[in-house]
């Protein structure tokens, strides 16, 4: 079996443009943050404190 790189083919027939990304704060997106931070949820992005905590104490008691 012979491996060969990876090949980038352009797509054919395609002539209009590619879409504009979205803006970074659709409005649906910061409701929904907002609505997350008054239920004490943690919005992706932010650090999640607890899991902070968890993840940096050691599971095995020190003797």
């Amino acid at each position: 079996m012979t491996t060969m790189p990876p090949r980038t083919v352009p797509p054919a027939g395609r002539t209009e443009p590619a879409p504009a990304p979205a803006p970074a704060d659709e409005p649906v997106f910061a409701t929904l943050a907002a609505h997350w931070v008054a239920e004490g949820r943690v919005v992706p992005g932010q650090v999640d404190q607890e899991w902070a905590m968890l993840a940096g104490s050691c599971p095995w008691p020190l003797l």
